[in-house]
């Protein structure tokens, strides 16, 4: 797999450059997943960002409801040069979806410490990604929202 390549394409790493990528890949590991894999549970501490190189997955959240104490909705499918994992950048730290494997998917791993370190070590990484992050988490809020209204009106 080539790291650097994957970040190239990521929608997370937009802005930053090669030399700061290099210092981003050097704290992220190579995962691969079989279909039907879990690879993240709703709810459960957050501790690692993943991106996505190769494969499919789908992201999911529980719903809860008087009507219906327990159902699930898929939001969203990932496709490669996609993040999933947000939450392990953020403060709250805990999983706000699950993610499954469609297909066997190959992974990149980034724990989350190990990149706040990095983010204390070059500021200008830091702000980068979470200028960038904000605007994946604008685009997949607006994407739930879509589905959920879809949902709503029965199509």
């Amino acid at each position: 797999m080539d790291v650097l390549e994957t970040f190239r394409s990521c929608e997370l790493f937009t802005g930053v450059s090669d030399e700061e990528l290099q210092e981003i890949a050097a704290i992220a590991r190579e995962g691969t997943y079989e279909e039907g894999d879990l690879i993240i549970a709703e709810d459960e501490l957050a501790q690692r960002l993943f991106v996505l190189s190769d494969g499919r997955v789908e992201v999911h959240i529980r719903l809860r409801s008087a009507v219906e104490p327990e159902g699930e909705m898929t939001i969203e499918e990932v496709e490669p040069g996609s993040i999933f994992g947000w939450s392990s950048m953020v403060k709250q730290r805990r999983f706000t979806a699950s993610v499954q494997a469609l297909e066997p998917v190959k992974v990149l791993v980034i724990d989350a410490d190990e990149l706040n370190a990095l983010f204390d070590r070059n500021a200008h990484i830091g702000f980068v990604l979470m200028k960038q992050l904000a605007e994946v988490i604008a685009s997949r809020l607006r994407h739930t929202r879509d589905v959920c209204e879809r949902g709503a009106r029965g199509g």
